[in-house]
């Protein structure tokens, strides 16, 4: 008997979908239906997806093709590998999805059983082709192995729920953004205006004093008003939530700075309005006409129920600014200004400026004079040979704890330790950092813990703060050994293990947090040789999650307990969700060594080449592409 799997229930509370409103909306419903946010996520069409019949990736010496087939637009791609002319076969996916509107650019998503996984291809609008998904223009990318969870979904789809309460496996109820991530959910108003409309034929004789309960965002304050956008638009480099709370526990008419807290870190030159693909807000509210405004926001300028048609945008958009601004205001001659953009406000105080995406720009928000602003193009950052010594600054974009009480402090000194543990900046790679984070975060944790809490003032849950804390600890103890005695890295790997050994006691949903406790428990237990401790906590890892690494340390683990079917089957697995993995080829080569020479030697030499591969040697042995 098959066992029942629970699917979950939507995570947006009362929904009913977009199409429960267009019978009382009709016009309001069309309209939207035309923007942006209504194409946020949807079904492949594979009669208008480009075609792409070759696409070489250097630096992964990887060739990729996007071809239709029928019905269908597939994402191919093969391996080309150092010291041969073999050309290994990778992958061979239909697209199901395509996220994104295309305003900016589209990224495909595929499925592997309940795994909804990102393509390596994204298409970019500006450029009008294909090119590397943001964060794989590298010689060890992901492949289609970056699985995609509900929280990357939040901001594209507009109803899911989670099978078995996992974030990695979502059922989609709503694909694109819809009208309730705005008003919430919409079940008791549709049930309620579908027992007044059987008592009337005119919808003015509706009962106006009912409790229609829908949220109207132009009656709510301007903090409520924003947190409809920041859901989505604000993002910061380091996002963290309280005690319970995750993406999608935010509803519309809260203050988002209830459950969530956004902040930005890194060195003490960087800008809090830097110009990141989603760093509208931290650029708007920097923005003098921001803060000399009591009324400004979002949807001064951006109304969501209306798609801005092309050839009125610049006069829609002068508009907006003349509502505030009087012609004359304006510091240059007329006839300058038309000469110069046609008069385009926008143009001259809120131009494009390059992202950390690439063939993406976006327009400034800080509505700056010309001349005044910094330049905030934001080009790769070069990594300097000095290593820095202090920790690096943060700003809090989300959080409306008091600047000097104990929530502000553990907020703070956890988002640093999240932004060191991500390895964001490598210059801040080093153990006198890592250190002085540690103990940052160590003493704001102490402290929270023998506080009074204050409901009304939000902070990271300690849940998440320990979790950091711990894998900042697991992550300094990479450093050179040099670096630290014996008897510190016993005491740190300790202090980690028994903290995330306090998380795996906590949690009992299969979390980030808990996921990650797990493997740090599991890589302890695996380099204490608690080989049969390490297997069953692999065993639970790889239940909730589609990671290469997870199943080659669970082969791993397998292998030490002389129960090698279940290993080949963990390192068979593990390239199957990574065909460029290399470790799990030379472990196989291991396994197959005395019964099977030949097969052996082919893994190895598979591995080996791989291996040149991303270390950024593919063209070892042969002529450069």
């Amino acid at each position: 008997m098959t066992p029942k799997v629970d699917r979950g229930t939507a995570m947006l509370p009362d929904a009913v979908g977009s199409q429960a409103c267009v019978a009382c909306h009709p016009s309001r419903a069309e309209s939207f239906f035309e923007t942006t946010h209504a194409d946020s996520l949807r079904l492949v069409d594979a009669k208008v997806e480009p075609e792409l019949q070759s696409f070489f990736h250097e630096p992964s010496s990887q060739r990729m093709k996007v071809v239709r087939d029928r019905e269908q637009i597939r994402h191919q791609s093969w391996q080309n590998l150092p010291q041969t002319d073999y050309v290994m076969p990778l992958s061979d996916h239909p697209v199901e999805l395509v996220m994104g509107s295309g305003t900016f650019a589209k990224s495909y998503l595929i499925r592997d059983g309940d795994a909804l996984l990102q393509a390596p291809l994204s298409h970019y609008t500006e450029q009008g082709e294909y090119d590397m998904s943001p964060g794989y223009d590298s010689p060890s990318h992901l492949g289609f192995s970056r699985q995609v969870t509900d929280d990357c979904l939040f901001c594209h789809a507009g109803s899911l729920s989670r099978v078995e309460g996992n974030r990695n496996v979502s059922v989609l109820h709503e694909l694109a953004i819809g009208c309730e991530r705005c008003h919430g959910g919409g079940q008791h108003h549709v049930d309620l205006a579908n027992q007044l409309t059987a008592h009337s034929t005119d919808v003015t004789d509706l009962d106006a004093t009912h409790d229609w309960a829908i949220v109207h965002p132009d009656e709510l304050g301007r903090d409520s008003m924003e947190s409809l956008c920041a859901q989505c638009h604000l993002q910061g480099d380091v996002q963290m939530f309280v005690r319970g709370a995750d993406s999608w526990s935010f509803h519309p008419g809260q203050d988002l700075a209830a459950t969530r807290l956004v902040y930005n870190v890194g060195p003490p030159e960087k800008e809090s309005g830097s110009a990141t693909f989603v760093g509208h807000f931290g650029q708007m509210h920097a923005s003098e006409c921001y803060l000399g405004s009591e009324s400004l926001t979002c949807v001064t300028c951006h109304d969501p129920h209306q798609r801005v048609d092309d050839a009125n945008r610049e006069s829609i958009h002068r508009e907006h600014c003349l509502s505030c601004h009087g012609n004359l205001d304006c510091g240059e001659e007329l006839n300058l200004r038309m000469t110069t953009n046609e008069n385009s406000c926008h143009q001259c105080h809120m131009p494009r400026s390059k992202t950390e995406v690439p063939h993406v720009s976006i327009t400034d928000h800080r509505i700056a004079v010309p001349g005044e602003a910094t330049d905030i193009e934001a080009p790769a950052e070069k990594v300097t040979e000095t290593p820095v010594t202090q920790l690096p600054d943060v700003i809090a974009l989300l959080d409306r704890s008091p600047v000097d009480s104990w929530q502000r402090e553990l907020n703070e000194a956890t988002a640093i330790a999240q932004w060191l543990w991500m390895g964001s900046n490598p210059r801040y790679d080093n153990t006198t950092v890592f250190d002085l984070a540690a103990q940052r975060l160590r003493s704001a944790i102490q402290t929270a813990e023998t506080s009074k809490s204050d409901s009304n003032v939000a902070h990271v849950s300690l849940v998440e703060a320990k979790t950091r804390l711990a894998s900042l600890l697991d992550r300094g103890l990479l450093f050179p050994a040099k670096d630290r005695s014996e008897a510190d890295v016993k005491r740190l790997r300790k202090e980690s293990q028994t903290l995330m050994q306090w998380v795996l006691s906590e949690e009992k949903q299969p979390t980030p947090e808990l996921q990650v406790a797990l493997e740090s428990l599991a890589n302890g237990a695996a380099a204490d040789e608690r080989h049969l401790e390490a297997y069953h906590l692999y065993q639970r890892l790889v239940k909730l999650r589609r990671n290469p690494s997870d199943h080659y340390n669970l082969g791993l683990a397998c292998g030490k307990l002389r129960r090698f079917g279940e290993a080949e089957q963990a390192f068979v697995e593990s390239i199957r969700i990574q065909p460029t993995y290399p470790l799990p080829y030379a472990s196989l080569a291991r396994l197959y060594q005395t019964i099977d020479p030949r097969t052996a030697s082919n893994y190895m030499q598979l591995s080996q080449r791989l291996r040149l591969v991303q270390q950024g040697n593919a063209n070892v042995g042969r002529g450069s592409q």
